[in-house]
């Protein structure tokens, strides 16, 4: 299962996320591209995340567009394909975990 820290652990039940970016809270409700965006920034400035954690603990639906958005705006983001396990106890296999190494300058 995906680890959350305690500040993300009720963001299926709609709750805001405090980030580092820009000091400012995200709607995980808001499903607009650029706040998708914003919250996967915020997830992987905390630790590297699946695609699975994205889904499940985010609510993000189609996560490797949102990376392949980042990546064009000037993220680096580096991919390692990993297994895991859904919250359900299914087994993926090569599922994308996503590293953010550096940031537009």
């Amino acid at each position: 299962m995906p680890t959350t820290s305690a500040t993300t652990k009720n963001k299926a039940a709609g709750a805001a996320i405090p980030t580092a970016l820009n000091n400012e809270t995200l709607d995980l409700k808001n499903t607009s591209v650029s706040n998708q965006q914003k919250i996967i920034l915020a997830a992987l400035e905390e630790s590297a995340k699946t695609t699975l954690d994205l889904r499940n603990d985010y609510g993000i639906v189609n996560v490797a567009a949102r990376i392949s958005e980042l990546r064009v705006a000037g993220y680096v983001i580096f991919t390692v394909r990993t297994d895991c396990y859904s919250p359900d106890g299914n087994k993926h296999k090569r599922v994308a975990k996503y590293v953010l190494l550096a940031c537009p300058k």
